[in-house]
């Protein structure tokens, strides 16, 4: 079962998430607005107790990409909450996702228009 820390928003770095997928690998989404609409998510793996990360995924939100993204996760979220963030959204989306292979498909899925 995946554990899901706590949200943390920085003004200056904006919003992130750490998550410790099935596999053991822990990742870390972050959203460099601050939980708002556009900007940049990414998701990085964290690598020798978090001093080092790997990016695998980066969605720029304002693209028609990540626009097309944003609204496929927060379709069923209520206008104004916490879970039509796109930080929070993508966390949603991607928590379940058991190993880092399987991450790396759904994110492609997501960004292809394909769903998962």
């Amino acid at each position: 079962m995946p554990k899901v820390g706590r949200f943390v928003t920085d003004p200056r770095a904006g919003a992130y998430c750490q998550i410790t997928l099935d596999s053991g690998d822990k990742i870390v989404v972050h959203h460099e607005k601050g939980g708002f609409k556009g900007g940049l998510l990414t998701v990085e793996v964290t690598r020798m107790m978090g001093l080092r990360s790997e990016r695998i995924f980066a969605c720029h939100l304002d693209s028609p990409q990540g626009v097309a993204a944003l609204a496929r996760l927060t379709r069923d979220a209520e206008r104004g909450s916490i879970a039509a963030t796109p930080l929070a959204a993508f966390v949603a989306y991607v928590k379940d996702t058991g190993s880092l292979d399987a991450l790396r498909v759904r994110c492609a899925a997501l960004m292809s228009g394909v769903e998962s």
